[in-house]
């Protein structure tokens, strides 16, 4: 995608090391006992190990924001980092997802609010006006970020690394990769 196609700039050295402030990859599997289908996004065993993730993280837990980060007083002029909201996450994928698919099932089955992307929805997805966990292709919301991206990998559709160039870019904080191997 960036030597033959040139779609990506070549990257030039800057002499200093890349290095992240935010937590490490998460990697779940769509593999092992319960999984079904061919692909994570067909499975709703997948979809409950996403959103058990999305529990650890605290994502819509309102009640004990401060008490879980580190507490500042306001003698030190700063503020406690806000909680993770639904809408601070987005769950892409490379294929068409429906309402029926078994990733957004099993998101509903254990209380995640969650809202597939229509095309009248866009505003609302770019705005993050609802406080949902928006589902949606990858290409459909190209350059939008969000602090919690869920990107649902299918080998049929990760010729030459695009998944990873334009679904996992897309990720501001925390990056969680559902692989089917």
């Amino acid at each position: 995608m960036i030597t033959e196609y040139r779609d990506v700039q070549l990257y030039s050295e800057r002499g200093v090391p890349d290095h992240t402030d935010g937590p490490p990859v998460r990697r779940l599997y769509h593999r092992g006992q319960g999984h079904s289908g061919d692909r994570p996004g067909d499975c709703v065993t997948c979809g409950r190990d996403v959103a058990s993730f999305l529990h650890s993280l605290r994502v819509g837990v309102t009640e004990s924001c401060t008490t879980t980060s580190t507490t500042v007083t306001p003698t030190s002029g700063g503020t406690a980092p806000p909680c993770l909201q639904w809408r601070d996450v987005l769950v892409l994928y490379w294929d068409d997802v429906s309402d029926q698919s078994g990733v957004v099932k099993g998101l509903e089955e254990l209380g995640i609010p969650v809202r597939v992307m229509k095309d009248a929805d866009i505003e609302d997805v770019a705005t993050a006006r609802s406080d949902v966990v928006w589902v949606s292709r990858g290409d459909r919301v190209c350059g939008l970020e969000r602090k919690v991206v869920v990107c649902l990998q299918d080998l049929r559709f990760d010729l030459y690394n695009s998944v990873r160039l334009h679904l996992m870019s897309r990720s501001t904080s925390q990056l969680v990769v559902v692989s089917p191997v």
